[in-house]
């Protein structure tokens, strides 16, 4: 491979790159604001740093009401066994696995969009090597007809394998075999 063949693939290579990028920036942008706020919402519930601020937050909580620290206005407005932390924590965890199943779901619909996409991109390279098979072979039976010399035989496989798949067939399929 020449540096020149290199040197486009890789601008190939980085075009694609850009195309994916551009799509990713596109969808963030899309993201309405209370999707933006799921997703900050959820990226910071699942940190150490919330891990420690809770921590903190239940131990000075606990020691308050438990009256080790003897602090007037604070000390003991939720005696043992804590009834006002228990619905506080019971509410902020509501709220966080909405927030996470909302991202989820985002996700969900950003990753079906992948898959489609892939599906896409796999069915086209699919006609493309069925294509180049059957030129291939029509490439072999004009060497064959042209050099007497020459002959390369012919392969069993390739008259089926020059028929790309339709892809209603394969969803048929797929389900066929989901069925069973």
């Amino acid at each position: 491979m020449t540096n020149e063949t290199t040197g486009e693939q890789s601008n190939i290579v980085r075009r694609n790159i850009h195309a994916i990028a551009d799509l990713q920036d596109k969808s963030a942008q899309a993201k309405s604001l209370q999707e933006r706020m799921a997703d900050r919402i959820t990226a910071s519930s699942g940190t150490m740093g919330f891990v420690y601020l809770h921590l903190i937050w239940f131990s000075v909580w606990i020691i308050l009401n438990i009256g080790i620290i003897n602090f007037r206005p604070l000390t003991g407005f939720d005696p043992f066994p804590f009834g006002l932390l228990t619905m506080i924590v019971s509410l902020e965890a509501i709220f966080l696995s909405t927030f996470v199943l909302i991202t989820q779901n985002r996700q969900a619909k950003i990753s079906e969009r992948r898959s489609e996409l892939d599906l896409q991109v796999n069915l086209l390279a699919e006609q493309k090597t069925a294509k180049i098979i059957e030129l291939l072979d029509h490439l072999i039976g004009k060497l064959n007809e042209m050099n007497n010399s020459f002959f390369l035989s012919r392969d069993d496989e390739v008259s089926t394998l020059e028929v790309s798949p339709k892809p209603e067939e394969m969803m048929e399929d797929i389900k066929d075999s989901e069925a069973e």
